[in-house]
């Protein structure tokens, strides 16, 4: 189908067609999203990019940042961390890496579309994915290379990524609860059909089964990765008529959130309720008393796999490269040891 056939199709102009794909601002979004929609469906890639196909690879690696309307506040930071050895490793092989970050995800989809059809890159590689990643499955459909950080669900999840073990976090973090004697344990995990948040949850029920412990569905509580989950978090568990006696969080930035809430309350972390977080995830978790403990990220281990991983992808090599990258658990944060800490923690703050 080429393009004067698919604007047939849509009942538009090719001129309208055009400008849809390319994401410009001159089309309503309801025709961007009646567009976008049908290429999706019908398997329509443009052939807008004549110039840069016949000169042959692009020799980029397109990094996609969570979209704007998400939790990237948060995530800024660390994907700089990340990118450093990742660029490097790709610089090796000739190749340059750029940085994207949409609007939302009806812009990601067009960027997607934009990259594909006019060859802007050779590879793009996915972040924040979901448990159901309608992305993975167009880039797929196109076979186009990419690789992920982080898992899915989709397509079987025969695809190339990384990712870090979400799943042993949360199975040591509430081993660690079990083992101090706490039998009702509460849980912070992102929500959003996230695959990390499903993945930290799954693994907190399976270890609770696994020490004949009951799981309690309202004391799991879904948000994102800010201050304002753990604040709403500690509402939710404070109202029940049996609150928790231990609470884990997927990350610190949370608990942040959770100690404060506690606070207004006039009750206090440790001595009222116990905190424990997966990761250790930002600097100012060394100023948090009582300080928390978790896991600390090597940020080069993540982009060098990362690189490997989308440059498998670009080679077409089966099976796909996936990797989880070793976590180190770090005990109880000092102030002292923040310097060192700080140089492979992930998420931090302003």
């Amino acid at each position: 189908m080429n393009i004067k056939e698919f604007s047939r199709h849509l009942n538009l102009s090719i001129a309208t067609v055009s400008r849809a794909l390319n994401n410009s601002t001159e089309v309503s979004t309801a025709t961007r999203r009646k567009v976008l929609e049908a290429a999706q469906r019908l398997g329509y890639s443009a052939n807008a990019a004549g110039r840069n196909l016949r000169k042959g690879n692009a020799e980029t690696i397109a990094l996609l940042l969570p979209s704007d309307n998400q939790d990237n506040f948060y995530t800024a930071s660390f994907f700089m961390k990340i990118s450093r050895r990742l660029q490097q490793v790709l610089q090796a092989q000739s190749m340059d890496m750029v940085l994207h970050m949409a609007q939302d995800a009806m812009d990601e989809q067009a960027w997607l579309a934009k990259v594909i059809t006019q060859r802007k890159a050779d590879a793009v590689i996915l972040t924040d994915t979901l448990v159901h990643d309608s992305r993975i499955s167009f880039l797929q459909q196109h076979h186009f290379p990419f690789a992920t950080l982080g898992r899915s669900e989709t397509s079987a999840g025969a695809f190339n990524w990384v990712d870090m073990d979400f799943a042993q976090m949360a199975n040591n973090a509430t081993t660690q609860a079990i083992a101090k004697g706490y039998r009702h344990i509460a849980l912070v995990t992102l929500g959003r059909d996230s695959m990390q948040g499903k993945c930290y949850a799954d693994s907190y029920r399976q270890c609770l089964r696994h020490h004949g412990l009951p799981v309690q569905e309202e004391i799991i509580f879904q948000g994102d990765i800010g201050e304002q989950t753990g604040y709403l978090s500690m509402d939710h568990f404070l109202s029940l008529a049996e609150r928790p006696d231990y609470v884990i969080f997927i990350n610190d930035i949370q608990l942040v959130g959770a100690y404060h809430r506690l606070r207004c309350q006039g009750l206090e972390p440790e001595r009222d309720i116990a905190m424990n977080c997966g990761v250790v995830s930002s600097d100012v978790s060394s100023f948090m008393t009582p300080a928390p403990t978790g896991f600390v990220v090597n940020h080069a281990d993540l982009g060098e796999a990362l690189a490997r991983s989308v440059l498998h992808a670009i080679k077409c090599s089966e099976p796909p490269m996936q990797t989880l990258v070793a976590l180190t658990r770090n005990e109880k944060l000092s102030h002292e040891s923040a310097m060192v800490a700080s140089q492979s923690t992930d998420y931090p703050r302003r």
